[in-house]
């Protein structure tokens, strides 16, 4: 019977101790993570956690999940985001919606069955005009930008451009950047279907808390 060579022993012992180290890091990770949350859930309000290793978006409230989206693919592009709690400071895109003007009062106007329910589904029938392709800014240069899945014909052309956009803009960006010894970090989100990101869009608010978990692995 055959000893094994101290060298094969060695390596063994090195995968085990090396995948302890790394399991003890990803739990530690995750406790840190569990605590910025635990932060948030304490105030009142809600807030939106995005997860990068679970691939999700969730809009949250005092720790219960309200909404939940699943990503379908992500990447990303410079420095990792801190796990911090962002203030999602504006929302970008080619055709920003616009919301109708209301001017209260007009106590002489009779309100219609058929105006009540119109009204009623107000938040429905403007999340079909919400855009499917847009980007998050949360200050220090954090950046995520969204687009959907598609087989529409202007959404899938947009798609085309931002591929190309990111391996030519990007460089450019992350040289930019680094003349001026600062970094960013571009994260994309691409979304199951075009009402998958538009619900992200609608449920999106300027302020909202954010934090972004970007598992080191």
């Amino acid at each position: 019977m055959k000893k094994s060579s101290p060298l094969v022993l060695t390596l063994v012992v090195a995968g085990v101790l090396s995948g302890y180290a790394q399991e003890r890091a990803d739990l530690f990770e995750k406790n840190r993570f569990f605590e910025a949350e635990l932060s948030l859930a304490k105030i009142p309000g809600t807030y939106m956690i995005i997860d990068i290793g679970e691939r999700t978006v969730s809009l949250k409230a005092r720790g219960q999940v309200l909404r939940k989206w699943t990503i379908a693919r992500t990447r990303s592009w410079g420095k990792s985001v801190p796990l911090k709690v962002f203030k999602m400071e504006k929302k970008s895109a080619l055709s920003q919606p616009e919301r109708p003007n209301i001017t209260p009062g007009k106590e002489d106007q009779k309100t219609t069955d058929k105006e009540k329910k119109d009204s009623s589904d107000l938040g429905v029938l403007e999340l079909k005009d919400m855009p499917v392709h847009f980007s998050l800014h949360f200050g220090q240069n954090v950046h995520i930008s969204v687009k959907p899945r598609t087989k529409r014909f202007w959404p899938t052309l947009l798609n085309v451009g931002k591929t190309i956009s990111w391996h030519t803009i990007l460089p450019l960006k992350t040289l930019w950047f680094a003349l001026r010894k600062k970094s960013f970090t571009e994260i994309e989100l691409v979304m199951p279907s075009e009402k998958d990101a538009q619900a992200i869009y609608w449920s999106f608010l300027d302020g909202h808390s954010t934090l972004i978990f970007q598992p080191s692995r």
